[in-house]
């Protein structure tokens, strides 16, 4: 599968965006409306399971989804090793309800889909921009940019598709529609053979 949306090399981090072509059904729907789900921050609500793709009414959803990781690690990332789903969840953010930054250990990259999201913002936060790699100056900025920020928003809606190093802080806006936003995520780690003998690196996950 190709990858055709945009990318964001925020501090040579690849964050990867698309509006998606993949349209959820009714009956995928009504699958992630009946998961069961728990109050984790005010307005926020996490699935119980940490596996909702397993589920077979969204057996061609985890297809499609596995298959973007994977282009990602192809035609981004550009390494041959393959990786395999960890965990799958979903959330309902209500009105008002946002997600506190955070990150995703023992992760090699994160995936999030918009179920529903009719306005709002997936945020990173780096703590640092590639200008204070070296010197680390309170610049004057003058327009933002991948280069001088130390935090990069995008703009979600239904149907979108965000892909990122799992280790990377992002959080997300409140949201101000009076409808849920939904959110589906998986984590991605690496197996197979990593290194080599000769540079005393090899290991096998």
């Amino acid at each position: 599968m190709d990858l055709s949306g945009g990318l964001i090399n925020l501090n040579s981090i690849p964050i990867y965006y698309e509006k998606s072509r993949y349209s959820l059904t009714k009956k995928e729907v009504n699958c992630i409306k009946k998961i069961e789900y728990y109050n984790t921050e005010p307005g926020l609500y996490l699935s119980i399971s940490d596996s909702v793709l397993q589920n077979k009414e969204l057996k061609n959803f985890k297809k499609f989804i596995v298959e973007k990781a994977e282009a990602y690690v192809k035609n981004i990332l550009e390494i041959k090793n393959q990786i395999y789903l960890t965990q799958s969840w979903s959330t309902l953010s209500k009105t008002n309800a946002s997600h506190r930054p955070h990150s995703h250990p023992n992760t090699f990259i994160s995936l999030v889909y918009y179920a529903h999201a009719e306005e709002g913002k997936l945020f990173f936060d780096i703590r640092t921009s590639s200008l204070k790699d070296c010197f680390n100056f309170d610049y004057s900025i003058s327009n933002y940019n991948i280069y001088n920020s130390e935090e990069w928003a995008i703009h979600v809606k239904s149907g979108d598709i965000v892909i990122f190093p799992g280790h990377i802080c992002h959080g997300s806006t409140p949201n101000k529609s009076k409808r849920n936003r939904i959110t589906m995520g998986a984590n991605f780690f690496i197996k197979g053979t990593l290194g080599s003998k000769k540079r005393l690196s090899l290991i096998k996950i």
